[in-house]
């Protein structure tokens, strides 16, 4: 079912799956993620998400086919890798083995990667450091495009690149040259000159904190880079929030809080080792309360978002911080009967 807006479609035969089965774990994505399921009958099935199509039809040789279709090729892919990454945690051999029906290159780099290069690194306050990344295409990033995976290269290495498999999906490189692939925020763009602003929170043993840390020195060598994006969650689109987050998130908070509706109002926790004293700039909103917490005092956002959150039983919730602190608010939230549409809850680290 591809309409005017998803122009490329591409499909793949899945040997040995049940299509009852299939379906169930797509449905489950619906619930999970607020997804909008367009059609659902006997052997057919769409859902429609921000990058595109993803559903079943019947397959060449096989009864059941996968599905993907998107505006472009870049979403086609988005697309398919989300499809493999899937059916790889439940059926690896499969999703090894996929191959689909349009002709997109094998072995080069995915369509969602391009290069960045460092043109400066300033200090933001005491705690973060401002990239600016000059790249290939800025134009990707829409308005609510907030989260990109950063490529960096190794130190002192001939850096390996991702690249297309044969099943569709990012080949990550392995072994000494692989590179470190965490996901970062964009905090702003400069659409005139294909300039991305990304912001670093200072904390020892930091990967990509050593790796600034070396070109606020004047070390250039790792200042091409590789950026894989727009991915993730977007902004957050409702007029109640809880958001409780420590630095890491902050950035991300920044993009949320700038892209708030006119009338909304949040109430908002964020935790620093110092409190307030962070120094760095989240933006003022009409209607958004702040609470600043200090780890030198012993407060902590899990548990202060755990105390706030039986006073917002209809908000959206919006947490970044420590893994286990994540599960802790997002049990207590669906026990509370908070439907999934409406926790936005991230581990941005794990101790």
């Amino acid at each position: 079912m591809t309409s005017k807006h998803y122009r490329e479609e591409a499909r793949a035969d899945l040997p040995g799956v049940a299509f009852d089965s299939i379906r169930k774990m797509l449905l489950l994505e619906v619930d999970e993620h607020g997804l909008t399921l367009q059609e659902d009958e006997p052997g057919q099935v769409t859902v429609e998400t921000g990058y595109g199509l993803i559903g079943l039809r019947e397959g060449v040789d096989t009864p059941v086919a996968g599905m993907v279709a998107a505006s472009d090729s870049r979403n086609l892919f988005v697309m398919k890798n989300a499809m493999v990454e899937h059916l790889r945690t439940v059926l690896p051999d499969l999703a090894e083995a996929m191959r689909w029906s349009d002709s997109a290159e094998i072995g080069g780099f995915p369509p969602n990667f391009q290069f960045g290069q460092v043109t400066r690194v300033a200090r933001l306050g005491d705690a973060f450091l401002r990239v600016t990344l000059k790249v290939e295409d800025v134009s990707i990033f829409g308005d609510e495009s907030i989260h990109f995976r950063l490529v960096l290269p190794p130190r002192g290495m001939t850096p390996d690149w991702p690249a297309v498999a044969p099943n569709g999906s990012t080949r990550w490189p392995k072994g000494p040259g692989a590179p470190h692939i965490p996901v970062y925020t964009v905090r702003s763009l400069d659409r005139a000159s294909n300039v991305l602003f990304m912001d670093v929170f200072r904390h020892d043993g930091g990967r990509v904190t050593e790796w600034c840390e070396e070109l606020h020195a004047g070390d250039m060598r790792r200042s091409r880079v590789g950026i894989v994006g727009p991915g993730g969650g977007g902004l957050v689109d409702a007029q109640s929030l809880l958001i409780a987050s420590d630095e890491t998130g902050f950035p991300a908070v920044a993009r949320l809080i700038e892209g708030l509706h006119a009338g909304a109002t949040a109430e908002m926790i964020l935790e620093t080792a110092d409190g307030a004293e962070t120094a760095y700039p989240i933006p003022a909103h009409e209607g958004v309360s702040v609470r600043w917490l200090s780890r030198r005092t012993g407060e902590g956002i899990a548990d202060a978002a755990l105390e706030a959150l039986p006073g917002h039983p209809t908000s959206a919730i919006w947490f970044a911080g420590e893994k286990k602190d994540a599960r802790r608010l997002r049990s207590a939230a669906k026990t509370m009967g908070v439907p999934g549409t409406k926790l936005h809850i991230a581990a941005f680290w794990a101790s």
